[in-house]
């Protein structure tokens, strides 16, 4: 069925296999990762951070185990809002649904703060000796928000010849430059995967696997656009398209993002990562270092480009389950309208991209507040200046924390969403495949919720600025998601019947095989 007879519905086949693996990538942003991420996850692992990206990438490939079951029994625009709705329930459905685009947003704004207002001055600084006014920071960020908001509209086709040509060259890139660091270093070492190591490094942060867990939040986040091509469902060739991409995208990410960590960590010095954090662009000062400037400049490029087509990814996705949700009555219908000519959910995504653009200054200025300063002082000084970086250092950590919580959160309720499915389902299995049934469905789901909950907590205890009031913000939201979705349960049970399950397209492929076959 197309949107052309359906107006509630996006336009079908417009999204292939490929496709969907790049908007996976491009969700993920690794080279975003590579000069936001890392730098901000070697803040507290110092030379542990290739361990905590590591362990993020195997926790986050338990959830390739989730998503690929829900995958096969769910596709729409509503992505993890749809998965849930179908395993689980409405409450549950809702309460994601508020999650996922709260976390997208959080993400979408964070990555601009970091890249157009710290990365950009240093670069510009670093290669061209030029200092920029402390307030360019806000035109930035706007550009890096607003500008692929407008691809986003103009339809999924633009949308997807861009991102497939910029995720997979952002990849092959990374692989290459990070394999050249690896094999000129002078300490490479297994070290930086042992988290019992004995380092005074770690005294300020609670001890070795307490800097891991707080490195890890920057791992984990560095995975928050995964599962960016579930709300193409709609869109793409068929429901394997999905299912493909959520496998293949996270193989290709995890493994670039743990091997780009380990070469800047040997390409810094082991020794010398007390000092990497310190620097606001240490991953290009290493690729200069080893490559020369062409190195240092290219990854620069690259990282821009990668900020872009990322928040074009995560405002198209975030828009769709707007758009489905809106669909379905669970929010205003006002998000469910799509645009007459390019069929695109524009009224959602411009909602999105400007909730990104007053949190991403909004929470720049709370965060510049809490540290003393007048917002004032972050347009008066230059970009290079303590007062700037440092406020804009601490707002991403700010916005990339909300990000986080909003994602464990989610991915716990997808965890046991899995659980409850095959629990209803009451499959009967034999042999061997007992056991597979049971690590598949419960034992693999349980495993990563467990090392979820571990993250969460260690970004509680101790408090550190300024994880620990990006806790209390999250916690807050979630309140209201969980009270918003028991309240649209009780007032409206007709709209909650439907949450997440009035379009499916595995339901739809199923009726029009039976179909063929009964010709």
């Amino acid at each position: 069925m197309d949107s052309g007879k359906n107006p509630n519905r996006l336009m079908k086949n417009q999204v292939g296999v490929w496709g969907a693996i790049a908007e996976e990538i491009a969700a993920m942003a690794p080279a975003c990762d590579t000069v936001a991420f890392i730098t901000s996850a070697a803040a507290f692992a110092f030379f542990l951070t290739p361990l905590a990206f590591l362990i993020a990438t195997l926790t986050m490939f338990l959830e390739v185990n989730t998503l690929y079951h829900l995958s096969t029994r769910h596709a729409s625009a509503g992505g993890y809002y749809g998965y849930i709705g179908t395993a689980f329930g409405p409450t549950p459905a809702i309460t994601s649904g508020l999650l996922y685009v709260m976390y997208q947003i959080a993400s979408t704004a964070a990555i601009p703060v970091y890249v157009g207002g710290v990365v950009l001055p240093g670069v510009l600084s670093y290669f061209l000796g030029m200092s920029l006014p402390g307030w360019i920071w806000i035109p930035f960020i706007l550009l890096f928000i607003l500008a692929p908001i407008a691809l986003s509209i103009f339809g999924i086709r633009p949308q997807m010849k861009y991102v497939r040509i910029a995720a997979f060259f952002e990849v092959i890139f990374l692989g290459v430059l990070s394999a050249i660091i690896i094999i000129e270093a002078k300490d490479n070492t297994l070290a930086v995967f042992d988290p019992f190591t004995k380092s005074q490094i770690f005294n300020k942060v609670g001890g070795p696997l307490s800097g891991l867990g707080l490195g890890m939040i920057f791992g984990l986040t560095s995975f928050i656009g995964y599962g960016g091509s579930a709300p193409l469902g709609e869109e793409a060739v068929n429901s394997r398209a999905i299912t493909k991409s959520l496998v293949f995208g996270l193989i290709i990410v995890g493994v670039v993002l743990t091997e780009v960590a380990y070469a800047l960590t040997v390409g810094w010095g082991v020794s010398l990562m007390s000092s990497f954090a310190q620097a606001n662009i240490p991953g290009i000062i290493v690729a200069t270092a080893y490559t020369g400037v062409a190195g240092g400049v290219m990854l620069s490029l690259v990282a821009f480009n990668s900020a872009f087509s990322d928040s074009v990814a995560m405002q198209s996705n975030a828009g769709r389950v707007y758009f489905a949700m809106g669909r379905d009555g669970v929010l205003p219908h006002y998000f469910a309208e799509l645009h007459e000519k390019y069929v695109t959910p524009h009224k959602a995504l411009l909602f999105i991209g400007t909730m990104a653009s007053i949190l991403a200054i909004g929470g720049t200025m709370l965060i510049n507040g809490l540290m003393g300063h007048t917002f004032v002082s972050l347009l008066t000084n230059m970009s290079s200046s303590l007062v700037v970086s440092s406020s804009l250092g601490n707002s991403f950590d700010f916005l990339t924390t909300l990000a986080l919580f909003g994602l464990i959160i989610t991915h716990i309720l997808l965890n046991t969403s899995v659980m409850t499915l095959f629990i209803r389902l009451k499959e009967k299995h034999h042999g061997i495949y007992i056991v597979v049934h049971i690590t598949e469905h419960y034992v693999l789901p349980i495993i990563a919720t467990v090392i979820f909950l571990w993250v969460l907590y260690e970004s509680i205890i101790p408090p550190v600025f300024p994880i620990t009031e990006a806790v209390i913000g999250a916690s807050a939201y979630l309140v209201f998601a969980i009270f918003y979705a028991i309240r649209t349960v009780k007032l409206k049970p007709e709209v909650a019947a439907r949450a997440g399950k009035s379009v499916n397209l595995v339901e739809e492929e199923k009726l029009v095989e039976l179909e063929k076959k009964s010709q």
